[in-house]
């Protein structure tokens, strides 16, 4: 194992470490964060990808966190649960929290929430990245205003990628053959609005809207169909949108 996956792996255990209780989808944009940090080789991510059985990295390492069962020795279990605010913490239960650490715990994440959502716009980034790269598309323009990627066959993909569904401002993105990246949530209610609110205009003007899970690593559209079939391969479930229309339009 090389010199640099260990050291991601003593990354994501420092993190554990130090915080004892974390936040379940804080420790997604850490993890997320770390393999961007590590500078993984090719070869590296290769040997991930073997350990893992899973191209996406970052989210495989995190799925393998949260069943237990880390891919990479250095992080300690997260072999317990519990809920508070809504919110799913993790934590090792060896560890002996009482009801004081986990108040700590909740205080602590609340006021990491803006940092969390800087860290989400980056790491959506990395993951589009890497489902573009798959269906063919080279990044060769990076904007205030998004991302523009170039296919093999010429075509071009301009992508703009919000931390939430809700701090999308349609007005500000409408442009024809615009892809919109959001990352999945929760609760399907602030999808379900938006959809109402502005499914129509954004089919109108010929956008997409595409949603990311990133636990899963993997990305879906949500409002409009890609006309790239190397992209729609790239979709876990490319019918999404088509389901969203026939059962959320008025």
């Amino acid at each position: 194992m090389s010199k640099k996956i260990i050291a991601l792996g003593e990354t994501l255990a420092a993190r554990i470490e130090k915080r004892g209780i974390i936040a379940r989808c804080e420790m997604l944009q850490r993890t997320y964060q770390a393999v961007r940090e590590a500078n993984l080789t090719k070869e590296d991510r290769e040997e991930l990808a073997r350990l893992t059985g899973k191209r996406r990295i970052a989210s495989a390492i995190f799925q393998s966190m949260m069943s237990g069962e880390p891919v990479l020795a250095q992080i300690p279990k997260l072999d317990s649960a519990i809920t508070i605010d809504g919110r799913i913490f993790h934590f090792p239960l060896s560890a002996g929290y009482d009801k004081p650490d986990f108040h700590r715990a909740y205080e602590v994440f609340r006021h990491s929430r803006n940092e969390l959502l800087e860290l989400v716009e980056s790491n959506l980034e990395d993951l589009l990245m890497e489902f573009m790269a798959d269906a063919g598309y080279d990044l060769v323009e990076r904007t205030p205003s998004g991302l523009r990627f170039l296919g093999r066959a010429g075509m071009e993909v301009d992508v703009m990628v919000f931390p939430r569904i809700g701090m999308v401002r349609l007005e500000d993105c409408l442009r024809e053959e615009r892809v919109v990246l959001v990352p999945h949530e929760e609760s399907p209610a602030p999808f379900i609005e938006f959809f109402r609110d502005w499914s129509d205009a954004a089919e109108e003007a010929g956008m997409q809207f595409w949603v990311a899970n990133m636990e899963g690593g993997t990305i879906d559209p949500f409002i409009g169909n890609t006309i790239d079939p190397n992209i729609y391969k790239q979709f876990k479930n490319p019918g999404l949108s088509t389901m969203i229309r026939s059962t959320w339009k008025r």
